[in-house]
């Protein structure tokens, strides 16, 4: 049963920290995807355990076993490029079948490997084509069986959907995400993207900068952010985040907000805060407790559904629902459950 642990891991470019004492264990089968915005130092990270960058500081173990210093070709571990890489010259079969070859394996060894991966991903009719030859998805599916054939410990994936259409993006998800329940086997995956995060993980990584803000299952971080950062980062769209300074704050546990005073049992604010909703959480009507009037500056009709972007206090709120409403929005309401709250430096306060 595999199992992946990276210790202290450290790594910089010149001058610049790219990855900052970077622990993770990762245990048998689990589905873990990096995720944060571009630069923050996921694709690094996953080029540090294939051994295509080397480690400045720290130990990465595969099966309880360091693989620091190993080559790549010796770590039992296949990634999937962004951008395929396939060799344009051959066929999707010899494609699949390259790395095995360059093992110096017996032929009908190889022929089992190729069809039983390209039967896996419903590709055995595609065997003769070249690259050219095939649509996006397939070239993609292309590149996922040849790291199949090869029967990896451990599968890292560097934005693998990023150059297809929202439609085969979707489609692929959902793939994937079956190919990793019948193989059951460790994978590491790479996005920009929080809707592939959320519905492909089993556990997230949250990073920022080269830090991990935060690590859990995708319902741990949409429900308990960490901080700002994670609570703006996961969901769509983003949180509402209004400051509340500290004049507006009486009692310790009542502010005023939207000219009321409002009580929040089990929190002790001494300073200023932050207030956090998401738009989901947002009724448009006036049926919760904390009601604000607005005027909408622009409403999105995405069909299922509507986003209402309006301005409070400065700030730009986002209000999603599914009520048929018209430009006319004057007033949305919300639940002071649904609210969270960060302190000064943006860290999540919790009720006592």
């Amino acid at each position: 049963m595999s199992t992946v642990e990276l210790k202290g891991i450290e790594k910089s470019f010149g001058t610049n920290k790219v990855i900052n004492k970077f622990d993770i264990k990762i245990e048998h089968g689990e589905f873990i995807v990096l995720v944060g915005p571009s630069g923050c130092g996921k694709s690094t990270l996953l080029r540090m355990i294939s051994g295509l960058e080397s480690v400045d500081v720290g130990e990465i173990f595969l099966d309880e076993k360091l693989i620091n210093n190993l080559i790549p070709s010796k770590r039992e571990i296949a990634m999937v490029f962004q951008s395929y890489a396939l060799y344009p010259h051959m066929n999707v079969y010899e494609n699949m079948s390259f790395g095995l070859k360059t093992e110096k394996l017996d032929k009908k060894e190889i022929d089992k490997k190729v069809l039983a991966a390209a039967k896996t991903l419903q590709i055995e009719d595609l065997l003769d084509r070249k690259p050219r030859q095939l649509s996006g998805g397939q070239r993609q599916r292309v590149a996922i069986g040849r790291a199949i054939t090869r029967n990896p410990k451990l599968f890292l994936f560097d934005e693998p959907l990023s150059n297809l259409d929202a439609a085969l993006r979707s489609e692929m998800r959902v793939e994937i995400s079956k190919l990793h329940k019948k193989l059951n086997t460790n994978m590491i995956y790479v996005t920009h993207d929080q809707v592939e995060a959320m519905t492909l993980a089993d556990k997230i990584v949250i990073l920022n900068k080269g830090i991990m803000e935060q690590y859990g299952t995708p319902d741990e971080i949409y429900n308990n952010p960490n901080n700002i950062f994670v609570a703006e980062f996961i969901g769509s769209p983003k949180m509402n985040i209004l400051k509340i300074p500290k004049e507006k704050i009486k009692n310790g546990n009542t502010i005023n907000i939207f000219n009321n005073d409002t009580q929040f049992n089990g929190y002790k604010f001494v300073d200023d805060i932050y207030l956090g909703i998401r738009p989901e959480h947002i009724i448009a009507d006036n049926s919760e407790e904390i009601k604000v009037k607005i005027k909408a500056d622009l409403i999105e009709n995405l069909g299922f559904e509507k986003i209402i972007y309006t301005s409070i206090d400065g700030s730009e709120f986002r209000i999603k629902t599914s009520k048929n409403i018209e430009n006319n929005i004057s007033q949305i309401s919300f639940s002071k459950d649904n609210v969270y709250f960060f302190d000064k430096e943006k860290i999540r306060i919790k009720k006592s």
